[in-house]
């Protein structure tokens, strides 16, 4: 049995939540506050058979602030899961009788409902918690109370662990305490162990130490609280009683029980403590408690260390058959499958929605593509507010230090510049656009106008693979089938613009020679640093001059990229990136001229990227961080020119 839709409203973050459909297991991401736990404890309010009705009945802070109407105005909060899998091998369709909305599949509904009482819900008074009513019911019929159902599915949700050690402790509630009083040990080897418990306690009671302990602790008490203090001090270990001796076993983590949990690491506690839930939650199964168990597993990553994170996740894949994570750990998003996860993002008006990868029009190639990419590092681009993505290593350096010199502080707004290590833009674009995940993208490319001498215009006839419409994709292709007939010999700017109003940013060349005229002095200084020979730096210098000075060739633009190749790319990009950062905003911006500050407010996002990407060859990349800067940050990155200087940007 497992979750196939889930709905929330009025709850919390969630004005009108739908996932549907629900995946087998299911991995929630999202930034801290979005809702990842409210929407556990929306299904605890319906499935936990452990939560009391106090926990159940709403408060006013538990209305969603989005909502139509509030606690005082007759709010309704609904909450629904449909359940399928349902195998009726182990009686589960017993456990669901009553709660069908759909035979094929089989489908089990179960809904909670929060709302003013009967004739309430028009009165003109303000309302208050004690006016209002709790329905669970199965099916379509509100009078169908899933009596069973409680009792013979249970979700077992663990919360954020994060003092394993003391929850451990205590002998009440603990998940020990269940296994124990579950699995006891015989009566006989209890009552042997109670018998030799006792006689070591006397030993221990007969040595003079341990007499004058205790009698001296028993004097002061009685000299404090007087004669009738019902209290008389006895040093021991544990109870002789063979039926609480039970309760003085304790978990040790080695085998001469030596090394209480209290003596291991953070993360080990944890995880001993997550094995003994599980293995409760197993014991249950098995002694027919219940049908059926949901599991959901709150930041399983608190105190582990990445190797660990990833080994914990893969075991519960295996061996929970209905399993909710929520997670903020990209070691853990990174071993998902993509059709898992889940994304929680606000929407235009602030309440919380949900977009699923495994809505992506992706083929099984491009899923297994994707999945081998979203390594620990990539699957940032899970968390982010806003992707950028690049071809290779070299742009993740400089548009952030480009950017940042720029007032417009990547890290600080969220937004990623992924490499992906290629030209094949497509499968992420579907993963991030809608209906999948929604997150914002522009993609960045080189221009690759050349194949040896012949003219193909590739970065072009690439942005028309990715336009948003077929209308888009005609217009640029058009474009492009006219440029080659030229040979070349025509101005690509037209197809350039096109491209961009599909967020497709394309380059002149290839970039490195695209922004030697901006940052010919930048690339001068850092290749200085990373070669000792002065005649090769001579020719580097010679080649970066040709192109600020307008006189670049085929040989010079070679020279260029092999000295750069020669020095590592990567390398030679992160020194480039040092020499950019702290640099000049106006002398970023070219020869742009704006006359004042009126004239740039006056501009909307179009005219800006097209102000910019004339600025040179360089005009694409400053263009691509405009517009993210528009998307994220709703303005110009030419603001940074009204800007003083020592005022420093303020990340919303």
């Amino acid at each position: 049995m497992r979750i196939s839709r889930l709905a929330i409203r009025n709850f919390r973050n969630f004005r009108d939540l739908v996932i549907d459909p629900f995946p087998d297991n299911a991995v929630i991401v999202g930034e801290n506050g979005i809702g990842k736990s409210n929407l556990l404890h929306a299904l605890r309010l319906l499935l936990d058979p452990d939560l009391p009705y106090s926990a159940r009945k709403l408060r006013t802070e538990d209305i969603c602030e989005f909502s139509d109407r509030s606690l005082a105005d007759g709010v309704e909060v609904r909450i629904e899961v449909d359940l399928v899998d349902i195998d009726e091998s182990i009686g589960e369709d017993g456990t669901c009788d009553g709660c069908f909305v759909n035979l094929n599949p089989l489908t089990a509904r179960l809904t909670y409902v929060f709302r003013p009482r009967l004739g309430l819900a028009a009165a003109t008074e303000p309302l208050g918690r004690d006016d209002y009513e709790i329905r669970i019911f199965g099916g379509p019929n509100e009078q169908d109370a899933p009596r069973r159902f409680s009792d013979d599915v249970s979700l077992t949700v663990l919360p954020p662990l994060r003092d394993a050690v003391n929850e451990l402790s205590r002998w009440r509630g603990s998940p020990l305490q269940d296994l124990l009083e579950a699995r006891p040990p015989s009566r006989s080897a209890l009552d042997t162990a109670a018998t030799d418990v006792r006689d070591a306690m006397d030993t221990l009671a007969a040595d003079p130490a341990i007499t004058g302990l205790a009698g001296d602790l028993d004097t002061r008490l009685t000299d404090m609280a007087g004669p009738r203090l019902d209290v008389v001090p006895t040093l021991g270990f544990a109870s002789s009683i063979p039926d609480r001796l039970l309760r003085s076993i304790r978990l040790f983590v080695d085998t001469n029980r030596t090394r209480s949990v209290g003596e291991t690491s953070t993360g080990n506690a944890n995880v001993v403590y997550l094995g003994l839930l599980l293995e409760r939650l197993a014991s249950r199964k098995a002694r027919d408690l219940i049908v059926a168990g949901l599991l959901a597993v709150e930041e399983p990553e608190a105190h582990l260390h990445p190797v660990l994170q990833r080994q914990l996740f893969r075991y519960l894949l295996r061996n929970e058959t209905s399993l909710v994570v929520t997670t903020h750990s990209p070691h853990i998003a990174a071993v998902t499958d993509l059709e898992s996860l889940i994304l929680l993002r606000a929407d235009s008006s602030g309440a919380t929605v949900a977009a699923c990868a495994g809505h992506a029009n992706l083929s099984k190639d491009e899923v297994a593509d994707l999945e081998r990419y979203l390594d620990a590092n990539r699957a940032e681009l899970l968390f982010c507010s806003m992707a950028i993505l690049v071809e290779g290593p070299s742009e993740t350096y400089l548009l952030p230090a480009i950017a940042s010199t720029l007032g417009f502080d990547l890290d600080a707004h969220g937004v990623i510049v992924a490499d992906i290590s290629g030209t094949n833009f497509g499968p992420y674009r579907r993963l991030l656009g809608q209906p999948a995940l929604n997150i914002p993208d522009v993609v960045v490319t080189d221009g690759d106008p050349f194949s040896g001498k012949r003219y193909v215009a590739a970065g072009l006839t690439r942005a028309a693979k990715f336009a948003y419409t077929n209308e888009l994709e005609q217009e640029i292709t058009a474009q492009v089938t006219a440029l080659m007939a030229a040979g070349g010999k025509t101005d690509p700017t037209d197809a350039r613009l096109a491209a961009m109003k599909s967020n497709v940013f394309v380059g002149v060349d290839t970039l490195e020679p695209d922004l030697a005229p901006l940052l010919a002095d930048e690339m001068i200084a850092a290749y200085q640093e990373l070669d000792d020979s002065d005649s090769l730096v001579g020719q580097f210098t010679a080649a970066v001059e040709s192109f600020r000075v307008g006189t670049s060739d085929d040989e010079r633009r070679a020279e260029l990229l092999r000295r750069i190749k020669s020095v590592s790319k990567g390398r030679y990009s992160q020194r480039l990136a040092d020499h950019v950062h702290g640099s000049d905003p106006q002398s970023l911006l070219g020869d742009l001229e704006l006359a004042d500050e009126k004239e740039i407010n006056a501009l909307d996002q179009v005219e800006t990227a097209s102000l910019l990407l004339s600025a040179g060859t360089y005009g694409y990349v400053l263009a691509a961080l405009d517009r993210a800067s528009w998307i994220i940050r709703g303005h110009s990155i030419l603001q940074v020119l009204n800007m003083p200087e020592s005022e420093p940007e303020n990340p919303e």
